[in-house]
């Protein structure tokens, strides 16, 4: 438990969205949780694009007119203004904005900790770096500041426009502050931060509560199949992230592609797999899309409709009918991600960058088969632990005709084959049961608990 007994226990959290999918606002949500578990009276700060956020601050919003100029123009090149101090001026203007919004929130929820999340790493909104580093060098608030995504690890953030950007980002992404605390999310991040900054930081992994109850069809998602549009006689295979580019959701078509071949699917009819389903003439591999898509990559989502099509891949995107919560209007249900999970049979994770992995984890706690390409930080922070993944290996390569990426010749037939296995072997459930009991050892509400009171500790 995280002691409140020094009367510190108002706590205040700041992100650019909180109550989505996303993987930050999953993370606030766990440590939002543990904190009211533990006594702390909470509260949450956020863009006015976010899901019941208690304090909604205009100016944070990274999708506005503005700030989305500010990053097209901040990294790269500058195209849209006449010089380097324009851009400035106006970066200034926003953060001016953004101060004046946090200092109300301040003065009304008076906080005694704050907890950041991608504030100070993060380039999609550089403003409300230098805005929250005036007002903790105003108000000495103690601070923990989650890094969840650094600027320089984005390859449209990676590299400024100008001298004056750059010493802008070097002031202020991150900033060293009295009695603001980093962390990161894995240790590759925290290496990097060190390397370029001196900045020590604590490593807080993505967590889950693995003593919670598992995720089950009910009463109230026994009709997400009639609702999204498939059948629960297909093989479904459950993409849960967001829609973004890195996510490398190109690299898992192929592979379906070769498990709806008429040879795959004739020797599958008849079998039962490891969860007891069992398959029919009607039964096809179905790639079910639960993740929202970001404004930045609707270009993405386009290019994914058409390979989805070209190819004839049975499938549905269902971000639209997916939220942080159930709800219910007008008769039309809305379905947690986890109402989702209890419907697929195996889980497809091809991302090319994750800060660490939720919905792998998600995947763990679900006790279904994942398949993963080996992202760096899997490679860093999670494979060494022992868990069993069908392997998509870790190279990609970028396809001349578009914009995407693709798997070396020949991996697509690979991967296919080792999915039919894993469905139909007799040790598939034991080998995910040791799953969860890998991720509930390293990665449970106990070992987030136990950061956060270092993380939040006032001497």
């Amino acid at each position: 438990m995280i002691s409140t007994s020094s009367g510190k226990n108002r706590v205040l959290f700041a992100h650019y969205r909180v109550g989505m999918t996303d993987g930050v606002s999953l993370e606030i949500a766990k440590r939002r949780h543990i904190l009211e578990e533990d006594g702390f009276i909470v509260a949450s700060m956020a863009g006015p694009g976010s899901s019941r956020s208690d304090f909604v601050l205009p100016s944070m919003d990274f999708n506005s007119e503005l700030a989305r100029k500010i990053a097209d123009n901040a990294f790269g090149k500058i195209r849209d203004y006449p010089d380097e101090s324009s851009l400035m001026a106006d970066i200034e203007k926003l953060s001016r904005r953004i101060e004046i919004e946090i200092n109300q929130v301040i003065d009304e929820f008076k906080p005694d900790f704050i907890l950041l999340h991608n504030i100070f790493s993060h380039g999609r909104h550089i403003a409300s770096a230098s805005a929250f580093r005036a007002v903790l060098l105003r108000h000495t608030i103690p601070t923990l500041a989650t890094h969840h995504d650094f600027y320089w690890e984005r390859s449209q953030y990676r590299h400024p426009s100008c001298p004056s950007v750059r010493a802008f980002l070097e002031l202020n992404i991150p900033p060293e502050i009295p009695g603001v605390k980093h962390a990161c999310i894995n240790s590759l991040a925290a290496s990097a931060l060190k390397e370029r900054t001196g900045i020590e930081a604590m490593v807080f992994p993505d967590t889950l509560d693995f003593d919670a109850a598992e995720w089950s069809i009910d009463p109230w998602n026994t009709r997400l199949p009639e609702d999204t549009g498939f059948s629960s006689k297909d093989i479904i295979v459950l993409q849960a992230t967001r829609i973004v580019r890195r996510k490398g959701i190109e690299l898992i078509i192929p592979v379906l592609k070769y498990l709806n071949s008429p040879e795959n699917l004739k020797k599958l009819r008849g079998q039962k797999l490891y969860n007891g389903k069992i398959l029919s003439e009607e039964s096809r591999f179905f790639y079910l899309i639960a993740g929202y898509t970001e404004k930045d990559a609707e270009d993405y989502h386009k290019s994914l409709e058409h390979l989805l099509a070209e190819e004839r891949i049975p499938h549905q995107f269902i971000g639209h009918r997916i939220a942080a919560e159930r709800s219910e209007s007008g008769g039309e249900r809305t379905y947690s991600l986890f109402d989702v999970y209890p419907h697929a049979d195996i889980v497809s994770y091809p991302s090319m960058y994750e800060g660490w992995g939720n919905q792998f984890l998600e995947a763990v706690f679900a006790r279904k088969p994942v398949m993963l390409f080996e992202y760096p930080v899997f490679k860093s922070d999670i494979r060494d632990r022992g868990y069993s993944v069908i392997s998509m290996g870790d190279r990609a390569e970028p396809d001349r005709e578009n914009d995407l990426f693709r798997l070396p010749e020949g991996k697509a037939e690979d991967i296919s084959s080792k999915v039919i296995t894993t469905l139909l072997s007799s040790e598939t459930t034991g080998l995910l049961q040791e799953n969860f009991r890998i991720g509930k050892e390293h990665n449970s509400y106990e070992a987030l608990e136990s950061l956060l009171a270092e993380g939040m500790a006032l001497s």
